[in-house]
């Protein structure tokens, strides 16, 4: 089959005006076999190189992934515990809210029953706070002594 391949050469460079032996023939024919053996072996490396490439890269940018995936479940925890411990202070400020409407809402009770009282002897203009009312609210007066067992 070679032998037929370089007999064509040999005719068609004949063809061209050029004379070639066969010897020279066979030497063209093997010259481009090798570069063309040559060229499928560089672009098979190429592709290889590059397949790899791709492979290396693809498993560094897992691990990259795998890191920021990490990092924000580490995140939503911390919310998420953040948000519990936000919501039992909520609680505890909420019933400690309640707790104080419902003391002063009782004070304001008694405040407003002295006054009726205080009416109803005949001293509308006579103010209904007693020392212990005073010492609640932190104001000194000369007119009530310090409680027994304060020093």
């Amino acid at each position: 089959m070679s032998s037929a391949i370089i007999a064509t050469i040999v005719r068609l460079a004949g063809l061209a005006g050029v004379k070639l032996s066969p010897f020279w023939a066979g030497a063209a024919l093997a010259g481009a076999l090798a570069l063309i053996v040559v060229a499928g072996a560089t672009a098979a490396g190429v592709h290889l190189f590059n397949a790899g490439y791709a492979v290396a890269d693809g498993a560094w940018r897992e691990k990259a992934l795998d890191a920021q995936l990490a990092a924000a479940r580490k995140d939503l925890l911390e919310a998420n515990r953040a948000a519990g411990d936000a919501a039992l202070r909520v609680k505890a400020i909420e019933q400690r809210a309640e707790q104080e409407k419902a003391g002063t809402d009782a004070y304001v009770d008694e405040l407003e029953k002295r006054n009726a009282a205080l009416v109803a002897a005949g001293k509308p203009n006579v103010c209904g706070l007693t020392c212990d009312d005073l010492r609640g609210m932190r104001i000194k007066s000369a007119a009530c002594t310090a409680p027994p067992g304060s020093a």
